[in-house]
């Protein structure tokens, strides 16, 4: 097999920082072509990089210590969504007992992306074919509980909202 020309003339920092800066596959092999000198195409760049993505998925597989770091960082980030979307609410709360409607609207909309952020995250845990051993039926437990009692407080926000902006309707 033929060595990756990224690889071949040293060009991998180059490249995965291109890649961390956003840039496309096709931006990427025209920024190494031209620093270079060296033809380098969007598909030499793609295999590049899948190569090392499957390397990566790898190195994971065969890591005990990978795979709890990886688990506790899947953990972290969900606990820290889970603390937006409760700051949201607390947000809501404040605005709505202020008479700021328009605010507490805008927070209960911000609390129900944070919530669809967490249920695509979920979702990403549950489709996750790495061969990660977590316990995922407790993940998804503690996940449908905070759903939930989220989706308990958004409605009751949002049942109050409604009482305090047409309050001779609820008569």
């Amino acid at each position: 097999m033929r060595i990756n020309n990224i690889i071949k003339f040293d060009l991998e920092t180059r490249a995965s920082s291109l890649k961390w800066e956003g840039k496309s596959l096709e931006e990427i092999a025209q920024i190494l072509s031209s620093e270079s000198n060296i033809p380098i195409t969007k598909s030499t760049v793609f295999r590049y990089f899948e190569a090392n993505d499957k390397a990566a998925i790898r190195a994971i597989e065969k890591s005990d210590k990978l795979k709890a770091k990886v688990a506790e960082t899947e953990i972290d980030t969900i606990s820290k969504r889970l603390d937006i979307i409760d700051e949201f609410l607390n947000i809501a709360k404040q605005a709505k007992d202020c008479k700021d409607f328009r605010a507490a609207t805008q927070a209960l909309r911000g609390a129900t992306e944070a919530q669809n952020s967490l249920d695509e995250r979920i979702g990403k845990l549950r489709g996750s074919g790495s061969g990660t051993n977590i316990n995922i039926f407790n993940i998804q437990e503690a996940m449908n509980g905070a759903r939930e009692q989220l989706t308990s407080r958004i409605t009751g926000i949002a049942a109050r909202f409604e009482e305090i902006r047409d309050p001779e309707q609820s008569d």
